[in-house]
């Protein structure tokens, strides 16, 4: 869509955290990649690209729909991804991101994320990668909203700041984005993330960046570029008509196709004579709205006429495999339902970790080179938790011994007359009387079923090496450190069920 844009009064600027300021689209990809090599079906970053927009639709209309619940499959991928990111968090800012942030707060300029995703979700990854406290709004794709390329996020981003759209920037990472941006007109630097800009998208944004760092340069220079200086080398100025103008950029795309620099170059010049066009003569811009909006119409029925032929002959071809496929289509649905939680399985951690990245890979291992390793970490664990265990026992034991030099450094106050002293004595014998009733109970119920083992008066009384009172201290650090395990037992317990929570009411 063509219509005048600049970046002159920018007082917005809002940002995709799903591969603008995060790696996110990326790591999806790689991870549905493996899942559909996994049931023979062929997935390309194109496809991938358009399908961006809403978590609710991304999957729908993908080939690994017909195996995988749309749903079940984006719960999978999101709750994995998140392990994962918890585990590398830095690894997923892109390059610049946090510069570009930092730009954008000393120009004044307010900061806005849009996710594809939860709202909740966004501003975890944020608060994980330490972004949170540079964003002004966030807001997320669980809000009942039309998926992009709808603009409804936009106008509700919009309203809530109180910017009008010819004031804010865009900077988008996928077409839907961008198609919904130039819906409300507002400004749009495309930003490359997946797949390379079209020609399409190079002529509907303002300015197209390789990276963060290059959008702060397009920030700080695109207003001082002139093109002036091509305009008789290439052939294009403000002063011809459009239709010529048009002519003449596809005429240089196809003769410099295989110059990079050259087609930059004519994009950049073309863009730049384009809007001197429509701001010379605006009665032109609804004559150019209604012929694009007839040629938007024309491509979207060609689009929908070959959409139905690939998906009847898709459906043709694929109804046999569909049935021969049937049980294994309900394994994958219980396994996602079922899926224990990634930080118990430290093998499924690094298998995570390939396939996020793109390297899955792997050697094959033999049989007797895994029992190595499970033997291997096994043992590994037992030393840590022997280790845990001694530091666990020294901390208590200290604990208490501090304590009972308190008690006899100050057992004159807290004999004494005093109120608060009174209050603190009857804590510590309600403390002593309940641990030394429930030894009493135990060694003399003991006693009484095996006779070799000494009552509680005979095992205080009847030591020659210790005193009494070194006995009752080793009884209290055992029992003190019970408790300490008793306690980490319960949080563990909880943090579980906590997990579980999480995990239904996820993505």
């Amino acid at each position: 869509m063509f219509y005048k844009q600049s970046i002159d009064d920018i007082k917005l600027v809002i940002l995709s955290l799903d591969g603008g300021l995060l790696d996110l689209n990326r790591l999806r990809f790689n991870y549905l990649k493996k899942i559909c090599k996994s049931h023979d079906i062929t997935i390309t970053k194109e496809e991938f690209e358009k399908s961006l927009g809403n978590m609710e639709t991304m999957y729908i209309n993908l080939p690994i729909a017909n195996d995988i619940v749309p749903d079940d499959l984006n719960k999978l991928i999101e709750h994995d991804l998140y392990e994962y990111a918890k585990l590398k968090p830095n690894s997923l800012i892109k390059e610049g991101t946090e510069d570009l942030l930092q730009f954008f707060k000393q120009k004044n300029i307010k900061i806005a994320v849009i996710s594809t995703h939860k709202i909740k979700r966004a501003i975890q990854y944020l608060q994980l990668t330490r972004l949170y406290n540079h964003i002004d709004f966030v807001i997320g794709g669980d809000n009942n909203n039309l998926p992009l390329p709808d603009p409804s996020v936009l106008t509700i981003t919009l309203e809530q700041l109180s910017v009008a759209s010819n004031n804010a920037l865009v900077i988008a990472n996928y077409p839907n984005l961008l198609y919904a941006a130039n819906r409300k007109f507002m400004n749009v630097i495309y930003l490359n993330d997946l797949c390379p800009a079209t020609n399409s998208i190079i002529s509907s944004a303002f300015k197209i960046a390789k990276n963060n760092l290059d959008v702060i340069n397009i920030m700080l220079f695109a207003r001082y570029d002139t093109m002036e200086m091509y305009s008789p080398l290439l052939g294009m100025s403000s002063d011809m008509p459009l239709p010529a103008l048009k002519q003449t950029y596809k005429r240089l795309l196809k003769e410099y196709e295989n110059d990079e620099q050259l087609i930059d170059l004519v994009n950049n010049t073309y863009q730049y004579f384009l809007n001197e066009i429509l701001k010379k003569d605006s009665s032109t811009i609804s004559s150019i709205f209604e012929e694009e909006n007839k040629d938007t119409k024309k491509t979207d029925k060609s689009v929908d006429t070959n959409k139905t032929i690939d998906e009847t002959v898709s459906g043709e071809s694929n109804s046999k495999e569909l049935v021969d496929h049937f049980e294994f289509n309900d394994i994958p649905e219980k396994t996602i339902h079922k899926k224990p939680t990634i930080k118990d399985d430290p093998e499924h951690i690094n298998e995570l970790m390939d396939i996020i990245n793109g390297h899955s890979n792997q050697p094959i291992e033999t049989e007797n080179e895994i029992n190595e390793v499970k033997t291997t970490k096994q043992e590994k664990k037992s030393f840590d938790s022997f280790l845990h265990f001694l530091y666990t026992l020294a901390v208590v034991a200290l604990v208490s011994f501090i304590g009972l030099l308190v008690f006899v450094a100050f057992q004159d106050f807290i004999n004494g007359p005093s109120v608060i002293a009174s209050i603190i004595k009857k804590i510590i014998d309600i403390y002593v009387n309940i641990v030394l009733s429930i030894y009493t109970f135990i060694f003399n119920g003991l006693h009484h079923i095996i006779s070799f083992i000494p009552d509680y008066n005979h095992l205080i009384m009847g030591n020659d090496f210790l005193s009494s009172l070194a006995i009752k201290l080793i009884l209290f650090i055992i029992f003190n450190l019970i408790i300490v395990y008793v306690f980490k037992f319960g949080l563990s317990l909880l943090n579980e069920v906590e997990d579980e929570d999480e995990l239904t009411e996820e993505n």
